[in-house]
């Protein structure tokens, strides 16, 4: 079982509650992004009192987080990507443990400006963003773990600062009455993470990311739809992301690699668990892209009307390729890796949902020799 922004949900309402009601009042010249962790939290503040350009916003952003993690690490000692079945009981590395904690500290400075306005969201359409952002990790790691045996030379933690910026469109909007949502919200980013900026104080990284993501929404069938609570409505959803991280003098960062970038405080872990029911941080290649389709079924509210159950169809699947970066075993790897399952959800007033997922592999096993598995997440996939 792997949990996934998994938090005490009295804590996600007590915390997110004054956040959605500054960030709703439209006119309100503050504004909140939580993001609540099993120990940890990572809080924005927004300052949009003032416009550089007339006509759309601009905001001001600041944000501070930390917590305390449960990773994972699968590569062998050579840091050759691990073979399916690899860590089961009769495999080559049973004796290894791919799991690691780590004490992570990260903060962020920076501006969104809108450049168009959306009327039918009331958000800006397109605007551009430049953050300077920065993270000290360390990785609490023991002999015994895959990545105490291997030579990265972030292996115990690092202390990084970058320099991210990008266009982000957006046409999203969601009904809150019966949770679906419509439209197709977009961005591109670049992230850069020079040697010189004091980037080899604490492991030593030198790179240039770049990344597009797409989400998009298509709502397919409501019940009832001028009813004002949800009886039944269903939505096509669909995210997708390319990234792609390139070093310079030292290898691309642990953390570059086993995410995907953008503006997200804490940025999605993948390749594996953006492919749900592959191993979380698994395949962390430097150029690796994903596609995660759903079909979602909000069902009736029970009890209150903003307490709606959901069950989502799903099929993801993932590409990972290491190219152009020396250090690294030959042949390069690459390949695709895909999974499908079903789950289920609950939205909780609009402030929390959790979701499981009951998750199969079909391109083989994970490294510990099994195909099945089972996700539990705090929010919506995406």
């Amino acid at each position: 079982m792997r949990f996934r922004r998994w938090t005490i949900l009295a804590l996600a309402v007590a915390l997110a509650a004054p956040c959605a009601g500054w960030a709703a009042g439209g006119e309100d010249p503050v504004v909140f992004d939580v993001n609540i962790r099993l120990l940890g939290v990572d809080v924005g503040v927004g300052y949009r009192g003032f416009r550089l350009l007339p006509g759309v916003e601009t905001t001001i952003w600041t944000y501070l987080g930390g917590g305390y993690e449960w990773l994972t690490y699968y590569r062998d000692p050579s840091g050759a990507l691990l073979s399916p079945g690899s860590l089961a009981a009769a495999g080559a590395l049973s004796g290894f443990q791919p799991v690691f904690t780590r004490i992570e500290g990260a903060w962020a400075l920076g501006i969104d400006q809108g450049l168009s306005w959306n009327p039918r969201t009331r958000t800006n359409l397109v605007e551009a963003f430049v953050f300077y952002r920065g993270r000290l990790d360390s990785n609490q790691v023991a002999p015994g773990q895959l990545l105490y045996a291997s030579s990265l030379p972030d292996r115990t933690g690092v202390f990084l600062n970058t320099i991210l910026t990008g266009f982000g469109f957006n046409d999203v909007l969601g009904d809150t009455r019966h949770k679906l949502r419509n439209g197709v919200s977009a961005e591109l980013s670049g992230e850069w993470g020079p040697r010189f900026f004091f980037n080899t104080l604490d492991g030593d990284s030198d790179f240039l990311r770049l990344n597009a993501t797409l989400r998009w929404f298509l709502p397919l069938f409501d019940l009832a739809p001028d009813r004002p609570v949800n009886l039944l409505s269903i939505y096509l959803a669909e995210f997708a992301s390319l990234d792609y991280a390139t070093a310079f003098t030292a290898p691309v960062p642990l953390y570059i690699r086993q995410t995907f970038g953008g503006r997200y405080a804490q940025q999605p872990i993948g390749l594996g668990l953006q492919v749900r029911g592959v191993d979380p941080g698994a395949y962390d290649t430097n150029l690796k892209a994903v596609n995660n389709l759903e079909l979602r079924f909000n069902l009736p509210a029970i009890v209150l009307p903003d307490m709606v159950p959901g069950a989502v169809l799903y099929w993801d699947i993932g590409y990972y390729d290491q190219v152009a970066e020396s250090g690294v075993p030959s042949p390069p790897p690459w390949g695709i890796v895909t999974t499908t399952g079903i789950g289920v959800t609950l939205d909780f007033l609009d402030l929390a949902t959790g979701a499981a997922y009951l998750t199969w592999r079909l391109d083989g096993p994970n490294a510990n020799g099994s195909a099945l598995g089972l996700d539990i997440e705090f929010g919506l996939h995406f």
